[in-house]
């Protein structure tokens, strides 16, 4: 649930967004904290939050989405190279900016998945790396963010897994602090 980050991020508090959506405060108070899912508010509620925001509908809904986690994202990121195969994948990841959207949410974690595989897919693949990113390069998480299979064994089983997988993780996603060993 990424709406109430983004809101805080922006500094744009509930209220200012109810009024300038003309919708009801406890209604963008309970979509923001999760209480009630925005997939069963009437599609003009929807819309007239998304317009006060200056997102999309879709882009609305992204952030309001409770079940998406990194690690899902993650998954679905690998799948698709691998149905699509590694140049459909960075066609469709450029000519539909989706590197740019989730930059857009201030998802960074994503944007920055999205990018170390452009660059990654782009390095096997002999292709140029993509300039039009180099702003996005200059940053990077805070802190290394794991994969959930090595977090779930260093917490369980007290097994140095982060050592191991630093060791192993790919250089375009570890410029972002992202430890990712397997894409393919």
């Amino acid at each position: 649930m990424y709406i109430k980050q983004y809101l805080e991020d922006n500094r744009i508090s509930i209220y200012k967004v109810a009024n300038n959506a003309v919708v009801a405060y406890p209604t963008v108070f309970n979509i923001v904290n999760g209480k009630v899912d925005i997939l069963n508010c009437a599609l003009g509620v929807v819309k007239k939050i998304a317009d006060a925001l200056g997102l999309t509908i879709d882009e609305l809904l992204t952030l309001c989405d409770k079940n998406r986690t990194f690690e899902l994202f993650r998954g679905e990121q690998r799948h698709l190279v691998k149905r699509m195969g590694e140049i459909a994948y960075v066609i469709d990841l450029l000519e539909n900016k989706r590197i740019d959207y989730y930059w857009k949410l201030d998802m960074k974690t994503e944007a920055f998945y999205l990018l170390a595989m452009l660059d990654y897919l782009s390095r096997r693949n002999d292709l140029p790396i993509c300039e039009e990113y180099n702003e996005i390069r200059k940053y990077k998480l805070e802190r290394p963010v794991y994969p959930a299979d090595t977090e779930l064994s260093e917490k369980l089983l007290g097994k140095n897994t982060h050592k191991a997988a630093l060791e192993k993780a790919i250089p375009e996603f570890m410029e972002f602090n992202i430890v990712e060993c397997e894409v393919l």
